[in-house]
């Protein structure tokens, strides 16, 4: 199953498949039957979708807060305290979130009986399906290239635990003719330098035919960690795969999304902004903004807008990256820069078209020409315009290095082969996530 890209783990997607189904559909239509059933109305078609129409609004409800919970992270799924003490922790958020609706506006209650069986009924959706989701047959897997590849790629694939994969057996391209049937293997991938032979191919399109699910290690990689393996792919993979389909319908749809949800921001965020103005001021003297430039769309350069958060460097200073604990940035900085407050004037460049909602973050020319020359493909990160928030963003922590760059890159390219409205809703939620922990800001 492939969620705006990305492929999810068979069990993941089955899992949140399954309670999107039982918890926004099933679950309201046993309670409103239910309290239908047993009420004295003289409409009970009308109390029935009423009731229905109400619960599936809080099953919705309940969908977001069990995710931001991270209950349909499988890796905390086969924690059994862990996803417990989460489990307790959303249904009680929900609980407490709709008496105090329900307290204020008693008219949209679906019913006592209603919520009384609610959470029974949540908790129950919860464990079961847990319960079914994680205790799993591993994936049997085999890996074919050069021992290096493989003892780099086995040790990637162990990053992703939620993926439940066991690998078999590594083999060198010549040795292919050992796998068999018998093997009971689920999946085989190949790496980018194992060059084989036309019998060694031949036999490989024979395993698949018997129910082996072949693949390049970039394909299943891309596919499992949302992002584009630098180290195997080639020009000749940007040619051809699938995907980078930036068409004028796309970019269309993509400025009338980021014209609609920027001017609802600036709208919502101007009391904020203007009293992290008045709060700048008074901290320190200098300038409320920080304007600088940044490489934009097709390599343009554009000037970035940007709350100050560093005491102002002297005219001669050469480009740095931010490092931890950098004692250039302000008490008031650190505050603004964990929550991304810092970030919010730039909803001026995205309506003036310089910038996106979502997309690759603009960096200083001084490090586009530098990464330029030290990673490959940099450049195809400014087919579209860059972005207040994106994949990386959400994925990884603040690069500050030529080798964390490189990963950055890896999120971009992702996010720019898999460009659509949905990636960028995604994104979007995923961004508030990560603006109410804190995550990857420096």
């Amino acid at each position: 199953m492939n969620v705006c890209g990305k492929a999810l783990p068979p069990k993941a997607a089955s899992l949140l498949g399954t309670n999107i189904v039982l918890l926004t559909i099933g679950v309201p239509l046993l309670l409103s039957f239910h309290s239908s059933s047993f009420a004295a109305s003289e409409a009970p078609a009308t109390q029935f979708a009423e009731t229905l129409i109400r619960l599936v609004a809080i099953g919705l409800f309940c969908q977001i807060v069990f995710y931001y919970a991270e209950l349909y992270n499988l890796q905390i799924a086969r924690n059994i305290h862990e996803q417990l003490w989460r489990m307790l922790g959303a249904v009680g958020v929900v609980m407490l979130v709709l008496a105090i609706v329900f307290w204020a506006i008693p008219s949209l209650s679906p019913g006592r009986d209603a919520l009384l069986g609610l959470p029974l009924a949540s908790g129950a959706v919860l464990v079961l399906t847990r319960g079914i989701a994680v205790p799993a047959r591993p994936v049997r897997i085999a890996l074919i290239g050069p021992e290096f590849s493989c003892t780099s790629l086995r040790a990637g694939l162990a990053q992703y635990p939620e993926w439940n994969l066991q690998v078999v057996g590594s083999y060198r391209s010549e040795n292919v003719s050992r796998l068999s049937s018998t093997d009971q293997l689920d999946r085989i991938i190949v790496c980018a330098d194992a060059h084989m032979a036309e019998n060694e191919l031949h036999h490989l399109i024979h395993l698949k035919m018997l129910g082996i699910r072949v693949e390049s290690a970039a394909q299943f990689l891309e596919q499992a960690t949302g992002r584009v393996q630098l180290d195997e792919v080639d020009p000749q993979w940007f040619v051809f795969s699938k995907g980078f389909d930036n068409s004028r319908r796309k970019l269309i749809i993509k400025r009338c999304f980021d014209l609609a949800v920027a001017n609802m921001l600036l709208v919502a965020a101007l009391p904020v902004m203007v009293l992290l103005a008045l709060a700048i001021a008074i901290e320190n003297k200098g300038p409320l903004f920080y304007l600088q430039d940044r490489v934009g769309l097709h390599g343009r350069v554009f000037r970035i807008l940007k709350f100050r958060t560093m005491v102002p460097a002297p005219a001669n200073a050469s480009p740095q990256w931010t490092a931890n604990q950098d004692k250039r940035i302000t008490r008031l900085g650190q505050i603004m820069r964990k929550f991304r407050f810092d970030e919010l004037p730039q909803l001026i460049n995205i309506l003036k078209g310089e910038m996106s909602l979502v997309g690759p973050r603009p960096e200083q020319p001084y490090f586009c020409d530098l990464l330029a020359k030290e990673i490959p493909f940099y450049h195809q990160r400014h087919c579209i315009p860059p972005g207040l928030t994106g994949w990386a963003q959400v994925r990884y922590m603040y690069g500050a290095s030529i080798e964390q760059s490189k990963r950055k890159l890896e999120f971009d390219l992702f996010y720019v082969k898999n460009l659509s409205i949905w990636l960028d809703l995604a994104i979007a939620l995923e961004t508030f996530k990560v603006v109410l922990v804190g995550q990857g800001a420096k």
